[in-house]
């Protein structure tokens, strides 16, 4: 399934859109839900209405070093999800991809791993009880 399907798809388990720029905690949450569960992306520049409204062509390279870093320097464990560009019809997004982490649990680094892991329950980010932080620990032994 190419990416203009997975967008007419809309918002799910292992799919978020955005359409502006989020906060870095916003987009530390979101990997870290997609790092601890079933892997994802995270498309910005589409709106909860599954249209494409784009970012600005001005700063593409901005937008994947403002995600690059946010990643170094938020979470924990560290992650490397794949980051590119992609224009559609004169539009571009930028897409975060995540991979299911073999280091769970991932979590918010100033929060703490009680506080700061987030899981993905069908298309929105939980934080994680006690409970499922221990599965997730027992998954990456």
């Amino acid at each position: 399934m190419d990416l203009i399907d997975h967008i007419k798809k809309g918002e799910g388990k292992t799919l978020e859109f955005k359409e502006k720029f989020p906060s870095g905690e916003q987009i530390a949450k979101t990997i870290v839900t997609f790092s601890n569960t079933a892997g994802g992306k995270l498309i910005i520049g589409v709106n909860s209405n599954n249209e494409i409204t784009g970012l600005n062509d001005d700063d593409r390279t901005g937008y994947q070093d403002r995600v690059s870093n946010i990643i170094h320097d938020v979470i924990h464990p560290a992650t490397a999800p794949e980051i590119y560009s992609y224009n559609i019809d004169g539009k571009n997004i930028l897409v975060v991809e995540v991979f299911p982490g073999p280091l769970k649990p991932y979590f918010i680094k100033n929060k703490g791993k009680f506080e700061g892991t987030y899981i993905r329950i069908g298309s929105t980010n939980k934080k994680a009880d006690i409970e499922f932080i221990q599965e997730l620990e027992r998954q990456r032994k």
